[in-house]
């Protein structure tokens, strides 16, 4: 198994490495990561945030007027330097490996995203809500994850096909239905309540893809 880096671990690497926010406002960011995590974001307050950074309620106030421009101004280092530095560490352990089979990739992708999923899903869970109703999130998050796969997984792809292992569709298509698998049911997971639902699916999932990429005459895309 390999060792995964915590999204708050990254989020707190990501603040030590900037200087352009000041130290209070990177406590602040912190401590408010940490608390919509434990509690969600509408059962944690500006007082708590501000009890946990250590600074006076008034000092959130003024750099962030309300709390949702706290949430986006969380966000904003969140998908611009943790969620790049992640998917790189995720294409270290998972893209850039060579696999027999594509039933062996699959296995090997679905586990590393179900074990990442199991140590980070109070943080996602903060990412995914806002990324259903924000448009701008999302584009940057596709934005910032296109030069990943492109670099990392189109090349897999590509070894796979050529030993005869995958469909002859273009990259981009099987990427879609690639990541596209997994967010249908990470949001159903997300919706329940329960990341049980993603974990126990793994199987069926590496079923449906195996068979759904598997190279074939009829299923081939000039």
């Amino acid at each position: 198994m390999n060792k995964q880096t915590a999204i708050q671990t990254a989020f707190a690497q990501a603040m030590a490495a900037t200087e352009e926010i000041p130290a209070k406002q990177k406590q602040v960011l912190a401590a408010s990561l940490a608390l919509f995590a434990e509690q969600g974001f509408a059962n944690t307050t500006t007082k708590e945030i501000a009890e946990r950074a250590g600074v006076a309620e008034g000092t959130v106030y003024r750099r962030y007027h309300t709390k949702e421009a706290l949430l986006a101004a969380l966000l904003q280092p969140v998908v611009r330097q943790v969620v790049p530095t992640l998917m790189q560490e995720f294409a270290h352990q998972v893209m850039q490996q060579t696999y027999p089979s594509r039933r062996q990739f699959l296995q090997a992708l679905l586990t590393n995203r179900a074990e990442f999923l199991q140590g980070n899903w109070r943080e996602i869970k903060i990412l995914l809500n806002e990324m259903l109703v924000r448009d701008d999130l999302r584009t940057t998050i596709i934005q910032e994850a296109t030069p990943v796969l492109r670099d990392n997984l189109y090349p897999l792809l590509d070894h796979l096909r050529q030993a005869g292992e995958l469909v002859a569709w273009p990259n981009d298509l099987v990427s879609q239905f690639l990541i596209g698998t997994v967010m249908t049911n990470l949001l159903r997971a997300n919706l329940q309540g329960d990341l049980r639902t993603f974990s126990q699916r793994i199987p069926y999932l590496v079923d449906f893809l195996d068979r759904g990429l598997a190279p074939g005459k009829a299923t081939n895309i000039k």
